[in-house]
C-alpha cells in the first residue's frame, strides 16, 4: 500500500502543472486546447486531458442543421498584468467530421476569442467537399485582435475561446487536442503586481519608518498612497530621486511631485526638478533648499488603472561638496554628432548646385545673336538644314531645355517639405501623441512611425548636401550640413511655448509639456539618425539638391513598448534588410536630462554600440539627386555652338565667294562695253 501511495505522489510531482495564466516568459503566451470531456474543456499552458473529444449527430438535415458549441476558458485565471499583442500569432483548430454521404470532411468553424472585455470573431473556412482527402487543420496567423486599444489583461480577467460549427447531415465530429489545436500570443510584457508591491502597508496616517539615504523599492498600484517617515539632519540641499521602471503607457503612473511634509506638518515649497531618461528608465530628482531639520513624511500618490514599480533614495548635502545645484550641471549647447554618418570624411567630394542658370543665360545670348544672323537671306539649303538648324536645335536642347529641367528639379515642389517643415510637423504630431488622454495604442503607432509617416503615407523632403563621403564598398553617403545646424533644444521648447496654455506659478512645466519634451528629444534623435543612414547613393550626384521621396510601409519597430522607433520603412527596402539596419543603428545608450525650474534646459548623451558594416546600409530609390535632362550637358552646348558657328562660317564663305564672282562678272562686262 505504501508503495502505491509513493508511486502516486511521484506521478503527481512529475506531471506538469495545468497553468495558463499568460506572461512574457518563454512559452508564456501558448494556450493549448485541453478537454476531459465535451463539457469540460479549457485553455492550458501544457498538454493535458484526452487526445481528442467527439460527438455524434443523428438528426441534422440541410433544412434543420444542428449547431455545436465548445467553450474553452483559460485555467487557472490570470494572475499577472499582461500586455496583449495586436495580433494572434497562430491559431489552429483540428476539427473533423465523418459521415456516410461525403466521408471525412472539415466543417466551417466560427472562433470567438474573448480577452477581458474584447471580442474577436474569426470565421475559418472548412473543406466540406474533399476530392483528394481533407486538407490540413484550420490554421491562420497574424490575425488582428479587436481589443479597441485596451491592450492590458489585468489579474482575474478572463481569456476564453468559443468554437461554433453547424452540421447538416448525420455523422460524428472530432476535435483533436494535445498539440493539434492551440492559440499562440506573443506577450511582450507582464508583471506580477503582488510580488512588486513590497512597500505596503503604508498610508498618510501610517507611513513606514525608514532612513532617508536607504534605497527603497516598491510599486505604486492604482490610486494607492505610499508614504515614508524619516529624519532629516542639518543640510543645505535635500535631494530625493525616484527611478521609475518602464511599463506600457496605458498603466504608467503620472510621476507627479511627491508630497514632502515638514516637521510642522506643512507642505514643503515647490522644488527644482531634474528628469533623466536613460534607455528604458525615467529618473526624476526633486531638490529642495534650506529646509529645517526634524522628522519628515514623504508620500506619492497614484491613479486608477495604473501600476508602476519604482525605487527611490534621498541625499542631503552642502553646497561645497560638489555639483548639487542645477547651476553647477553642464548643460552646454549640444550639436548633432553625425551619428548616422558612416562614410569617411577623408576623400569626400564637394557638391555644388548644377550650373543651369549660367548655361541658360549663355545659350540664350548665343541664340539671340544667331537670330540676328539668320535674318539675312540665305540660298544654301544644305548648310541651313544640314548644319545650322541642327546646331540651333542641339543648342536649345542642351542649353535651354536641359538647364530649365535642372532648375525645376532643384526647386522645392508643392508636395515636399523642407527639413525644418518636416521637423515642425513631427513635433506637432508628438505634442498630440504625448497628451495624457491619447490612447496608448495610438501613441505607440504615431511615435513609432519613422518621421511620423504611417503605413501608406509618403515621406517627401528636399535636402541640400555639401559633400559626398566615400563608403568602403565604393558607394557614397551624402552629408547634409543643415542637420548639423539643428538646435533640438530650441525647437522643442519653442513648440512648448507655442502649444502649451498652462500657466505655472512656480516656474515648473506641466506634466504634458515635460512628457512631450523628453519624448520629442528622443524621437528626433532617432529620426535624424535613420535619415542620415538612408542617404546612400551609388554615384556622386551632379547637384547638391537631394529629393527624398518614398511611400512608407509598416515594419517591425524597435525600442520601448510605449514609445517604439522606426516602425515604418521605405517601401523599396526589404524587411529583412531594414531589421539589420535597425539592429545596427539603434544606440546602446540614449540619455536625455531635462532641468525644470527657473531655467529650462536639456542635456543629451548618445552612444552607439559599435561601427556599422557598410554593407548593411541600403541604397534606396527614395534618394533622388537633382540632375540635368541630358548627361554631359556642356558637351551638348559645345556641339550646338560648334555646328551653328560652322554653318555661319560656311555661309559667310559662300556669300563672300558669290560676291567675288559677281564683282568679276560686273567688272568684265564693264570693260567689254
Amino acid at each position: 500500500m505504501r508503495r502505491l501511495v509513493a508511486i502516486a505522489l511521484l506521478c503527481l510531482l512529475s506531471a506538469p502543472i495545468a497553468s495558463a495564466a499568460i506572461d512574457s516568459e518563454e512559452g508564456g503566451g501558448e494556450l493549448w486546447f485541453s478537454c476531459n470531456d465535451v463539457d469540460d474543456c479549457s485553455l492550458t499552458e501544457f498538454h493535458t486531458g484526452d487526445e481528442s473529444i467527439s460527438g455524434t449527430v443523428n438528426s441534422a438535415t440541410p433544412f434543420s442543421p444542428e449547431t455545436i458549441f465548445i467553450e474553452l476558458p483559460m485555467t487557472p485565471v490570470q494572475s499577472e498584468i499582461a500586455l496583449i499583442p495586436d495580433e494572434i500569432d497562430e491559431l489552429q483548430v483540428d476539427l473533423r467530421y465523418q459521415d456516410d454521404v461525403i466521408g471525412l470532411s472539415r466543417p466551417d468553424v466560427q472562433v470567438t476569442v474573448i480577452i477581458a472585455q474584447s471580442t474577436t470573431v474569426i470565421d475559418l473556412e472548412g473543406d466540406n467537399n474533399p476530392t483528394d482527402g481533407i486538407s490540413g487543420p484550420h490554421f491562420i496567423e497574424n490575425e488582428p485582435i479587436n481589443h479597441g486599444g485596451e491592450r492590458l489583461l489585468w489579474p482575474d480577467e478572463p481569456i476564453r475561446i468559443l468554437l461554433q460549427f453547424d452540421v447538416d447531415r448525420p455523422g460524428t465530429w472530432q476535435l483533436n487536442l494535445r498539440g493539434a489545436s492551440y492559440m499562440f500570443l506573443d506577450i511582450i510584457w507582464s508583471e506580477d503586481v503582488e510580488s512588486r508591491n513590497i512597500d505596503e502597508p503604508s498610508s498618510d496616517s501610517s507611513p513606514r519608518n525608514t532612513e532617508l539615504e536607504t534605497n527603497h523599492y516598491g510599486a505604486l498600484v492604482e490610486d494607492d498612497r505610499d508614504c515614508w517617515a524619516f529624519e532629516v539632519a542639518s543640510h543645505e540641499i535635500l535631494r530625493i530621486t525616484f527611478v521609475w521602471e518602464v511599463v506600457p503607457s496605458e498603466i504608467e503612473q503620472s510621476h507627479g511631485q511627491p508630497d514632502l511634509i515638514l516637521p510642522d506638518r506643512r507642505l514643503a515649497p515647490s522644488p527644482e526638478l531634474e528628469t533623466q531618461i536613460v534607455n528604458e528608465e525615467t529618473r526624476m530628482t526633486w531638490q529642495w533648499r534650506a529646509l529645517p531639520t526634524g522628522d519628515y513624511n514623504l508620500c506619492i500618490g497614484g491613479r486608477l488603472n495604473a501600476f508602476q514599480p519604482y525605487q527611490w533614495a534621498g541625499l542631503i548635502a552642502f553646497e561645497s561638496l560638489g555639483p548639487t545645484s542645477p547651476e553647477e550641471f553642464d548643460y552646454s549647447s549640444w550639436e548633432w554628432e553625425g551619428l548616422g554618418m558612416k562614410g569617411e570624411e577623408t576623400g569626400a567630394e564637394e557638391l555644388n548646385a548644377a550650373s543651369g542658370v549660367m548655361v541658360l543665360i549663355l545659350s540664350l545670348a548665343i541664340l539671340v545673336g544667331l537670330f540676328i544672323e539668320i535674318r539675312e537671306e540665305t540660298t544654301s539649303k544644305p548648310i541651313r538644314f544640314g548644319i545650322f538648324i541642327p546646331g540651333v536645335l542641339i543648342l536649345i536642347l542642351g542649353g535651354v531645355i536641359s538647364p530649365l529641367w535642372v532648375i525645376g528639379g532643384e526647386v522645392q515642389s508643392s508636395d515636399e517639405s523642407s527639413l525644418d517643415e518636416l521637423i515642425d510637423t513631427r513635433l506637432d504630431q508628438l505634442w498630440h501623441a504625448s497628451h495624457p488622454g491619447t490612447p496608448a495604442s495610438s501613441r505607440a503607432m504615431h511615435v513609432g512611425a519613422t518621421f511620423g509617416m504611417l503605413d501608406g503615407e509618403v515621406l517627401s523632403v528636399r535636402l541640400e548636401a555639401d559633400s559626398a563621403w566615400p563608403l568602403d564598398d565604393g558607394r557614397w553617403q551624402l552629408h547634409i550640413p543643415q542637420i548639423y545646424e539643428l538646435d533640438f533644444e530650441q525647437l522643442i521648447f519653442a513648440k512648448v511655448a507655442q502649444k502649451s496654455d498652462f500657466q505655472s506659478t512656480d516656474d515648473m512645466l506641466d506634466p504634458h509639456s515635460r512628457s512631450f519634451i523628453l519624448l520629442a528629444a528622443r524621437t528626433l534623435i532617432l529620426d535624424i539618425l535613420m535619415l542620415e543612414a538612408l542617404l546612400i547613393v551609388d554615384e556622386i550626384p551632379e547637384s547638391n539638391v537631394i529629393h527624398f521621396k518614398t511611400e512608407m510601409t509598416e515594419s517591425r519597430s524597435l525600442g520601448l513598448i510605449q514609445d517604439p522607433a522606426w516602425g515604418t520603412r521605405p517601401i523599396d527596402i526589404p524587411d529583412g534588410r531594414w531589421r539589420l539596419m535597425q539592429d545596427n543603428l539603434y544606440p546602446s545608450l540614449i540619455s536625455i536630462t531635462m532641468l525644470d525650474g527657473a531655467k529650462d534646459d536639456l542635456d543629451f548623451r548618445i552612444q552607439l554600440s559599435g561601427e556599422i558594416d557598410h554593407n548593411l546600409l541600403y541604397t534606396s530609390t527614395a534618394v533622388t539627386p537633382a540632375s540635368s535632362l541630358l548627361e554631359s550637358q556642356y558637351l551638348w552646348v559645345i556641339a550646338g555652338i560648334t555646328l551653328t558657328v560652322l554653318g555661319i562660317t560656311m555661309e559667310n564663305r559662300r556669300r563672300r565667294r558669290a560676291k567675288e564672282i559677281l564683282n568679276r562678272l560686273v567688272s568684265d562686262n564693264m570693260w567689254g562695253n
